[in-house]
Order: C-alpha cells, then sequence, then structure tokens
C-alpha cells in the first residue's frame, strides 16, 4: 500500500507520516490541499489517500475524496469534523482526530478488510465506516 497524505497542519501530517512509516506503510507523499494533491498522484504510485476534510487555501476534502474516487483511489477521512452525512463524501470512512498511533493503522487494516468485502475484526475507538 502506498499512501497519500492530505493534511494541512505540517506537525499532524509528520506524525502520521512517520507512524506509517514505522509500521512498513509506504508514503507517496504529504499535501496541504487539492492542487498539490493531485499533483502527488499524478506523479507517484499512490492507492490511498488519507485525507483532512479543511484543507489550506479553503479547499475541501470532501471534493477531494470525490476526484480520487474518480481515480479509482479509495480514501479515508482524518478529521476533527467527520461528516454527519455519510452521503457527504466518497471516503471510506473517517477517523477522528485526535488519534493514537494505533488507532491509524487499525483504521487502515480496517478500510483494507471492507476494500476486500470482509468485515473488519475490530473498528479502532473514533473510526466510523460508511
Amino acid at each position: 500500500m502506498r499512501v497519500l497524505i492530505v493534511e494541512d497542519e505540517l506537525l499532524v501530517a509528520m506524525e502520521m507520516e512517520s507512524i506509517l512509516q514505522s509500521n512498513g506503510i509506504a508514503v507517496s507523499g504529504c499535501a496541504s490541499n487539492i492542487a498539490e494533491a493531485q499533483d502527488i498522484v499524478r506523479e507517484r504510485e499512490c492507492n490511498f489517500a488519507l485525507v483532512d476534510i479543511n484543507l489550506a487555501d479553503g479547499d475541501s476534502g470532501l471534493s477531494l475524496a470525490s476526484w480520487l474516487a474518480e481515480q479509482n483511489i479509495p480514501s479515508l477521512h482524518v478529521s476533527g469534523n467527520c461528516p454527519a452525512d455519510r452521503d457527504a463524501t466518497s471516503a471510506v470512512g473517517c477517523l477522528r482526530k485526535p488519534f493514537s498511533p494505533g488507532d491509524l493503522i487499525g483504521s487502515l487494516k480496517a478500510v483494507q478488510a471492507v476494500l476486500v468485502d470482509a468485515s473488519p475484526k475490530t473498528l479502532p475507538s473514533g473510526l466510523a465506516l460508511f
């Protein structure tokens, strides 16, 4: 799995990148807005994305999730403001901030199970699947 991180708070993005890499998960890149995310997707292999909802430059992670879905790249929102309306996004689900390293890795495992039509064994706290 090669993961794109889309997060406009630099320290949070760096923490996510560190957690993923220390668990053997490759990171395609980090972006803070839609244009940067699209550039990374076009330039590098990416098959999953972690997307905040409120991005830099007033961009919306909800819009980015739709674009990613059109590119056949599933995404998971990671946000303090998970959407109340599950139909509002094309993401697989939402992990609520703040999260622990175990919650982030557990969320990726749960999403991987869902993507292969299996049921996750457990859901980390703060994770809602759509």
